[in-house]
């Protein structure tokens, strides 16, 4: 019995529980047990990284609770995230304090639901239980609702009801297809063995009848694939992201919308050697999320909607990856996931030191601050060539992984389309980088005094900029994890 998976879920499940009760008092009292809580989270989920990576499976109670290489690879970026998070929250609330924008005495309610949203994306990547995993996403909602809406402006509580609305309604179409799962399943699997446990249900997918499994998968895709931000379930995305406090923007995108890819994977990829036709759905998914997610970046005059639509561009890659079945493509896949959680993070995080000092965040508004706020420019330089696919940063490397596999799979025309894309998303890039950090102040700005953002929140930007040119630049480092990560997600892919 591992034992690390139970502490590693109580750690930010009883600091969100703590400060609710304690953390009305003062910013400290809130703020400290969020920072000693993530940190601890941070610990704990690098030690479980640490050794599902190198081929250790953890379980806890009875195999209810699993974790092989790509959970422990989702934990790791779920803790390692959560940590920088917390620290650029301090300085990012109080300043939204200071103004106005947030009541003193709800900023103990923020760190409670961070900490509890850190809490339900650790419980999903680790449940081997088809409902629980049902349940707990739909927690991972409840808890980003309320920080979606947190500043309750008119636009912030329209954007909530809109992402509770849709996210709702879709998580309910998952809970048919893992109620259809179950009922497909439970006959082919031995007595005394769970139905409900995804490793049982993957042993026994190609007995599930034909008819069962495609519908399970149509509406597990349906469901899992609103979490994920795919099209056209994508609509929630850009409201919700531009209109959360930019820390949580950053954990939106960087993260959340991973726990549902990760809901598709350990759903949908088990009927693959089964029913080829799901691969190919999976794959024009993916090809039709990042043309939609691409023309709609060209429209934004928002930065928080344009990235966030980036982020609906970079999850087709993803899905392509996923839909090109062979190896190399979910490698690809599994590469593109972590390489797009760290370049967007810190393409938010450097966005919100753009609020932060000038509080505009329309491209239309902003201009020249490269000179005043050099670090922040750079870093959000770093984020844009990353996530553009310029080479000698992460992102080329992965997308180039896809488009390998895209090749090798014989799917031509998907590759070609990626690679437009991945084209269009540098000239996307261009403009707007131009648009917020060249030429002259406008008049608005001129009578702002605008400086660079505390160490506080720029010091995580600069390792995830490193981190960017590091694995762009000395991939091999990384190559160990993706391995593993991929023989997990063929370890559950049982052959016909």
């Amino acid at each position: 019995m591992d034992r690390e998976i139970l502490y590693l879920l109580l750690a930010p499940t009883l600091t969100g529980i703590l400060i609710f009760i304690f953390g009305k008092k003062s910013f400290l009292s809130a703020e400290g047990p969020a920072l000693l809580g993530s940190a601890i989270t941070f610990g704990l989920s690098g030690w479980i990284f640490y050794y599902t990576t190198r081929g250790r499976i953890l379980s806890f109670f009875h195999e209810e609770f699993r974790v092989d290489a790509l959970g422990g690879l989702m934990v790791g970026l779920v803790g390692f995230l959560g940590f920088i998070v917390v620290i650029y929250s301090i300085p990012y609330m109080r300043k939204e304090v200071a103004e106005g924008v947030i009541p003193s005495n709800k900023i103990h309610s923020y760190y409670a639901w961070l900490m509890l949203f850190l809490a339900s994306m650790l419980w999903a990547t680790t449940t081997n239980d088809i409902y629980l995993l049902w349940v707990i996403i739909e927690a991972t909602t409840l808890a980003s609702i309320i920080l979606v809406s947190f500043n309750w402006s008119r636009e912030a509580l329209e954007a909530g009801y809109k992402y509770a609305m849709l996210l709702t309604v879709g998580i309910t179409f998952a809970l048919f297809g893992c109620v259809l799962l179950y009922a497909g399943s439970s006959p082919h699997i031995a007595s005394g063995l769970s139905p409900l446990k995804i490793t049982e249900i993957a042993k026994v997918a190609g007995k599930i009848p034909q008819s069962i499994a495609l519908l399970a998968v149509i509406l597990m895709l349906a469901g899992f694939g609103t979490k994920a931000g795919i099209v056209p379930f994508h609509t929630w995305l850009p409201d919700a992201h531009a209109e959360a406090p930019t820390p949580v923007s950053a954990l939106l995108s960087g993260i959340m919308i991973k726990v549902g890819l990760y809901a598709v994977i350990r759903t949908v990829l088990i009927f693959y050697s089964f029913h080829s036709i799901i691969s190919i759905l999976v794959l024009i998914l993916g090809v039709m999320t990042m043309i939609v997610g691409i023309v709609m970046m060209f429209l934004q005059d928002d930065t928080k909607r344009f990235l966030a639509f980036c982020s609906v561009v970079s999850m087709g890659y993803i899905f392509m990856g996923l839909g090109l079945g062979n190896y190399l493509g979910i490698y690809g896949a599994i590469f593109h996931l972590i390489n797009h959680s760290l370049m967007k993070a810190l393409a938010f995080l450097s966005l919100g030191g753009i609020i932060y000092s000038t509080r505009y965040r329309k491209m239309s508004d902003l201009g020249g601050l490269g000179k005043l706020m050099p670090v922040t420019a750079f870093t959000f330089y770093i984020a844009a060539l990353a996530l553009s696919g310029v080479p000698l940063f992460n992102g080329f490397v992965s997308e180039f992984t896809i488009f390998l596999a895209g090749m090798k799979a014989g799917h031509l025309w998907a590759t070609i389309i990626a690679i437009v894309v991945s084209i269009l998303t540098l000239a996307a890039f261009i403009q707007a980088t131009a648009r917020i950090f060249m030429g002259t102040l406008p008049e608005n700005l001129i009578k702002i005094k605008i400086r660079e953002v505390p160490i506080a929140m720029w010091g995580g930007e600069i390792l995830l900029a490193v981190l960017c040119i590091l694995i762009g630049i000395y991939p091999q480092v990384i190559y160990p994890v993706l391995h593993e990560a991929t023989k997990a997600v063929f370890a559950m892919m049982p052959m016909p």
